[in-house]
């Protein structure tokens, strides 16, 4: 049985033993972890072990890797089943359930710079959950660590799908809700317009690494009216009017269509 681990927030793993510590990264959404010995691991192998852990805050936590199984749509992703130990002692999900229900996530390699820039380092890792925006991007084919269609870097589109995905127009705060369904397309051709015969759906916005480059509608104008929204980021008032013409002419990479809700 495995010895329990320590880990530095997505960082490297150290052994509470005093010898050579063991190292722990993540590929393909698997973890990867080589032991002092020279044995290497992978997350099938960490089914039941235990990781005392360091949040966002320093505060420690105990995360328990329960069980792990190909995501059913997108089988190249391995997910895990997160648990976290609570005050009481006992173990619960640590992920948020998503839209089909799960309370999965995995392991990325590389983190997230207080910028809000994915830094592609295969030293460090970062876990997700499938209910959030950098398991949603994966899935949606922005996979940072695989190249595009024609050899593309898929970073900015990560980067620039976060934003899309949290209706995070100015680049920050989010303006959506949970299940809220959107089209989202590119045009390289990772994803493809669904809705264009659908007369409840219209162009939203598009995309870049630091937010929506222009913005026709919000997509829950109960959250935040358009009006609110060009009066809150300036660029984006400076951006009117905006269409999918003028999107990709500014330099969008991911565009999106949503359903113009009505205030209520």
């Amino acid at each position: 049985m495995l010895r329990p681990l320590i880990l530095a927030l997505a960082a490297v793993l150290t052994c509470t033993a005093a010898h050579a510590a063991p190292e722990l990264t993540a590929r393909d959404s698997r973890f990867v972890l080589t032991l002092d010995d020279g044995r290497v691991l992978g997350s099938e192998a960490l089914v039941g072990a235990v990781l005392d852990v360091l949040d966002e805050t320093g505060t420690p936590q105990r995360i328990l890797i329960d069980a792990v199984a190909p995501h059913p749509d997108h089988p190249q992703y391995l997910l895990h089943d997160f648990r976290i130990q609570t005050a009481a002692g006992d173990w619960q999900p640590m992920c948020d359930a998503d839209a089909a229900g799960r309370r999965l996530g995995l392991p990325v390699a590389g983190y997230w710079s207080a910028e809000g820039r994915f830094i592609a380092d295969p030293a460090r890792l970062f876990t997700t959950c499938t209910s959030g925006s950098q398991a949603k991007c994966l899935f949606f084919g922005y996979d940072p660590w695989q190249p595009g269609p024609n050899g593309e870097n898929l970073v900015p589109y990560y980067e620039a799908c976060q934003h899309m995905t949290r209706a995070a127009y100015g680049g920050q705060d989010a303006h959506t809700t949970d299940g809220t369904t959107i089209d989202v397309y590119d045009d390289l051709g990772i994803q493809i317009p669904a809705t264009l015969t659908d007369t409840d759906f219209a162009f939203e916005a598009g995309w870049t690494p630091d937010g929506a480059i222009c913005l026709h509608h919000p997509r829950h104008p109960e959250l935040a009216d358009l009006a609110a929204l060009l009066a809150t980021y300036p660029p984006l008032a400076a951006a009117q009017p905006c269409d999918e013409t003028a999107a990709r002419a500014a330099g969008a990479l991911i565009f999106n269509r949503s359903r113009p809700l009505p205030l209520p």
